[in-house]
């Protein structure tokens, strides 16, 4: 793309008009198009201005409906590249993958793995529940606890990855249990120590086809190991 003409050449054309020049005589004086100068002059007219127009760098048409797609990104960050376009799409947004995901360059929004968390842990019941076992620890009897290896139930459900700004960690939410691996650390019994029973898997689906894989404690149940997740 050639270089635009410079402002100097440009008030020097002008000039040559307004000394009493034509538009097409000053054009041939300096050797540029008579277009030019017209335009020049035009311009100098209307707005008291004869520097050249900014050149190059379009603006996306996403940029003007910024405001809905970032807080769908917000709402709904584990949305694919098409899954996006056709949410836009129900709010007559047009686009393509390409353009959206210009749009996420921009914007500095990334695709990174999402820190899961239980969803259960908005709702008031757990949250009380959740402080009353912190309390309750401080009354246990170490002499009456049972060592627990390990009780998990974990499946593959939930999409683990979504779109975020860069450097803020990513949220996400999963059913309580069955996303993470839900340990408690206790003092071992003094009697003998017995193994856990292992109960049946549960059939939890996932995305690999495979069962969850579900471990339980013995029928000799702890007050440890009844803590919320």
């Amino acid at each position: 793309m050639p270089k635009s003409y410079s402002t100097d050449l440009r008030k020097r054309v002008i000039e040559a008009v307004e000394a009493g020049a034509s538009r097409r005589e000053a054009a041939e004086s300096f050797g540029i198009d008579a277009s030019s100068a017209v335009r020049w002059l035009q311009r100098w007219m209307e707005t008291g201005s004869c520097a050249p127009k900014p050149r190059g760098g379009s603006v996306s048409r996403l940029e003007q409906h910024a405001e809905q797609i970032l807080a769908l990104v917000a709402q709904q960050p584990d949305l694919t590249l098409e899954e996006t376009i056709a949410e836009l799409l129900k709010r007559r947004i047009r686009t393509s993958k390409s353009a959206v995901s210009r749009f996420f360059q921009r914007h500095d929004i990334t695709f990174k793995k999402k820190s899961l968390r239980a969803a259960e842990q908005h709702r008031a019941d757990v949250a009380r529940a959740r402080r009353r076992w912190i309390r309750e620890q401080g009354m246990l009897d170490p002499a009456r606890l049972v060592f627990i290896d390990e009780t998990a139930v974990t499946t593959k459900m939930v999409r683990l990855w979504g779109r975020g700004p860069r450097g803020i960690e990513l949220i996400g939410r999963a059913p309580c249990g069955e996303w993470r691996l839900a340990t408690a650390p206790v003092h071992p019994c003094r009697a003998t120590p017995r193994a856990p029973r292992r109960n049946r898997p549960s059939r939890c689906p996932s995305n690999t086809g495979s069962a969850a894989a579900s471990r339980s404690t013995s029928s000799v149940a702890c007050r440890a190991a009844e803590s919320p997740a």
